[in-house]
C-alpha cells in the first residue's frame, strides 16, 4: 500500500484504527528494547553506516545512500546493502561489483538494481539477511558498508546511525500504524548520530529538532535510452508504484508537462502484461503523448519505448555527513 491509499483509509477509519495503533506501537517498542539488549555482530575492519527512518513511505533514504556511496568511493571500497523487499527470496544476491551489474528485476527488486545503475564505483548486495550480506561484502574487501533502510536492524554493531525525516511531517502524523505512518519506536531517534530532514517543496517550515536540512530536486527527465529530454508543454500520462506517489505527481507537474491522467500502484509493484495493457488503454483515452514514471519504476520496464522517467537528486551539504563517517578527517 502507498501513502495515498493509507492516508485515505486512515482519514475514514481513524477512530477505529487508534486501538490497533496502540497495540502495534507497544509491540514494536517491546521488540526494539529486547533486540537492543542482544549481542551484536561486529565487523571491526569495516565502517558500518545505517540509513533508516521512522515512518513508512519514501522520505529520501535511498537517494542519500546513493549520494553517500558515490562520495565515499573516493576514500575506499563501498558496498550498499539493501533488503530486497518485497521479494520473499532469502538468498544473498550480489547485484553488482564496481558498476558491473549481474542481476536485475525480477531476480532482484527494483531498488538494488537502481542503486547499482547509479553507483558505478560501488558494489550492491540485496538480502533480507544483513549479516550474511556484510560477510559477502567483507569478502569483497569493502571498507564502507552502507545499510539502506536499517534503523530497525539491531543485531549488527553500527559505527554510524543516520535517520532521515520528512521535514513537513517527521513523525507521520504522530500515530503508529495503522492509524498513522510510524513503523519504528519514536525513542529510536535518540540513538541516531545524524538526523537529516528532507524537504520536497523547499518550505520555510522549521524542523522540530536539530538536523541537517536537505532538498529533493529534479535531476532531469530521460527517455528509454537514458538520454535527457525536455517534456515542457507535452501531455503525459503519469504512473508509479512508490511509497509516496503524490510526491511524484507533484514532481512531474514541476517539469512543465501537462498531466492528462495518472495511475498509482502499491510500492514496489511488479508490472504484468495486463497492467501495461490497462495503462496503454488509459493513456490513449486521456489523449496523452507519452508515459512518465519514476526511475525506480522504469528499471522494471526498460523494454518499453514510449516511457520517459524522472530522476531525482538529493541536495545536501554532504561534507557534514562525511566528517562524521570519516571521523572528522580534514580535506574532505
Amino acid at each position: 500500500m502507498n501513502q495515498v491509499k493509507a492516508k485515505k483509509l486512515q482519514t475514514k477509519l481513524k477512530p477505529l484504527l487508534i486501538p490497533f495503533s496502540f497495540i502495534y506501537g507497544t509491540a514494536v517498542n517491546i521488540a526494539d528494547s529486547y533486540t537492543l539488549k542482544k549481542t551484536k555482530r561486529e565487523f571491526p575492519k569495516q565502517k558500518i553506516i545505517s540509513i533508516g527512518n521512522l515512518v513508512v513511505g519514501g522520505v529520501g533514504k535511498t537517494p542519500l545512500a546513493i549520494k553517500l556511496a558515490n562520495s565515499l568511493a573516493n576514500y575506499g571500497k563501498v558496498c550498499v546493502i539493501t533488503n530486497n523487499y518485497p521479494l520473499k527470496d532469502k538468498r544473498v544476491h550480489l547485484v553488482s561489483i564496481d558498476g558491473n551489474i549481474f542481476k536485475k528485476p525480477p531476480k532482484v527488486n527494483d531498488e538494488p538494481y537502481m542503486i547499482a545503475l547509479k553507483c558505478p564505483n560501488a558494489s550492491v548486495i540485496a538480502s533480507k539477511d544483513r549479516i550474511a550480506a556484510i560477510e559477502l561484502a567483507v569478502g569483497l574487501n569493502t571498507d564502507f558498508v552502507i545499510l539502506d533502510d536499517a534503523l530497525h536492524v539491531n543485531n549488527i554493531k553500527k559505527d554510524l546511525e543516520i535517520c532521515v525525516f520528512d521535514k513537513d511531517n517527521p513523525f507521520g502524523g504522530g500515530f503508529y500504524l495503522p492509524a498513522g505512518l510510524l513503523r519504528a519506536p519514536k525513542k529510536a531517534i535518540d540513538r541516531c548520530d545524524i538526523k537529516i530532514c528532507v524537504s520536497k517543496n523547499k518550505t520555510d517550515k522549521k524542523p522540530p529538532f536539530d538536523c541537517i536540512e536537505a532538498n529533493l530536486k529534479i535531476k532531469g527527465v530521460f527517455d528509454s535510452n537514458h538520454n535527457p529530454i525536455d517534456i515542457k508543454d507535452k501531455t503525459v500520462f503519469a504512473f508509479c508504484g512508490i511509497g509516496n506517489p503524490q510526491g511524484f505527481l507533484n514532481t512531474a507537474s514541476n517539469t512543465g508537462a501537462q498531466i492528462k491522467d495518472y495511475q498509482f500502484f502499491n510500492d514496489h509493484h511488479q508490472y504484468t502484461a495486463y497492467d501495461l495493457k490497462i495503462l496503454e488503454k488509459k493513456k490513449k483515452q486521456s489523449g496523452a503523448e507519452v508515459f512518465i514514471t519514476t526511475l525506480k519504476d522504469f528499471v522494471k520496464l526498460e523494454h518499453l519505448k514510449d516511457v520517459c522517467y524522472i530522476d531525482i537528486d538529493l541536495e545536501i551539504n554532504l561534507r557534514l555527513v562525511l566528517k562524521e563517517v570519516l571521523d572528522g578527517q580534514k580535506n574532505i
